[in-house]
């Protein structure tokens, strides 16, 4: 149900799944099509699906980012884990990974997230009270 201050309110249970529109359009934003990049969404890759993969050929080298999406209001060392695994095993001999980005919605506790992973919060969805609420 959407309230007088535009948050939908509703007792349900946000997945990543629902997150995933608003990440690629920034994905997009971030890195465009005209400088080579290329946005693949729940792609299997040896075994491994990461939510979303970025990558563009420099070369014969490979540049790759390795996006998390998680509908939490805290991130936890199970998500951190499970990036740095993906991370590591979608790099290779010609390929880099460049970046690992895990994506929450705003107002999520990220204080054990290390500095090599990017933090991007998505303003769409905000953690009130440990509920993800979502703003139209």
């Amino acid at each position: 149900m959407l309230g007088i201050d535009g948050k939908v309110r509703m007792n349900m249970t946000w997945r990543e799944e629902d997150m995933y529109p608003y990440v690629w359009r920034n994905l997009r934003v971030r890195y465009p099509a005209y400088e080579g990049w290329e946005i693949y969404q729940r792609d299997r890759w040896r075994g491994y699906e990461p939510d979303f993969t970025v990558e563009r050929r420099v070369g014969r080298r490979i540049e790759r980012i390795v996006v998390e999406v998680k509908a939490t209001c805290k991130v936890t060392s199970t998500h951190i884990r499970q990036l740095n695994r993906y991370a590591r095993n979608l790099s290779g001999k010609n390929v880099t990974i460049v970046k690992k980005i895990l994506v929450v919605p705003s107002g999520t506790d990220t204080s054990m997230v290390p500095d090599d992973i990017e933090l991007s919060y998505l303003k769409k969805f905000k953690c009130e009270n440990n509920d993800i609420i979502w703003y139209q």
